[in-house]
């Protein structure tokens, strides 16, 4: 089974812009700790940007 992902939407012009990377973040947040992978041991974040006029943005990725 495939995962459904969510297309992000640039906020500057409304395309739909591509995912490039996830990367993970260690956060000292104490409030953060239901979010956090175990496994990887902080919060995965996906990088996105857009291929209509190259702005750059960054979402918390769903936990899997």
């Amino acid at each position: 089974m495939t995962e459904k992902r969510y297309p992000m939407l640039c906020l500057r012009c409304g395309s739909e812009m591509n995912h490039h990377a996830d990367k993970v973040v260690v956060s000292a947040d104490v409030g953060d700790e239901a979010i956090v992978d175990p496994v990887l041991g902080g919060i995965v974040e996906e990088h996105h940007a857009c291929p209509a006029c190259g702005a750059g943005a960054s979402r918390r990725a769903p936990r899997r």
